[in-house]
């Protein structure tokens, strides 16, 4: 990310451009067993928040885009990045946003000139929680998990 942003920058700023950058609902709640993937997503909006800042003066803007579930293979690819065609998704239909439908929140968005992008409602639902219930959000997540207790990963 941070090398894409050094090979770009001289042309964001000739253009007076925008860095869109691909985050996560993740970074607002981590859940048991997604530690690894929560504190890079973390890592990630913490970028953003700070490139809307030092980008500013230069008439750069910044976009972080945080999806909630979207129709795509990420959750089939194994950390080696083998595809799992037959692996079941395990997030239900009806909770995805269908990649279309994803993509358009996110180009309208990023043309708007917006800080973030929140795709799907319940991402939206999930960040409002965390943002001003964060005391019961982790209530609820350490009540979905109780009885699961995966290893952490190191």
């Amino acid at each position: 990310m941070l090398r894409t942003l050094q090979e770009s920058l001289d042309s964001l700023r000739a253009r007076q451009g925008r860095f869109v950058i691909m985050g996560s609902v993740a970074s607002y709640l981590s859940a048991a067993g997604g530690s690894p993937y929560s504190m890079s997503k973390y890592a990630v909006r913490a970028l953003a928040e700070a490139l809307h800042g030092e980008l500013r003066p230069a008439g750069v803007g910044c976009t972080l885009i945080s999806p909630g579930f979207v129709d795509s293979d990420i959750r089939r690819v194994d950390n080696r990045g083998g595809l799992h065609a037959d692996a079941k998704d395990p997030i239900p239909a009806w909770l995805r946003m269908k990649t279309d439908k994803a993509a358009r929140v996110m180009v309208s968005g990023i043309l708007r000139g917006r800080k973030e992008v929140i795709v799907t409602t319940h991402a939206k639902i999930i960040v409002f929680m965390a943002r001003h219930m964060p005391r019961l959000t982790r209530w609820i997540l350490l009540r979905a998990y109780r009885g699961a207790r995966p290893e952490p990963q190191a």
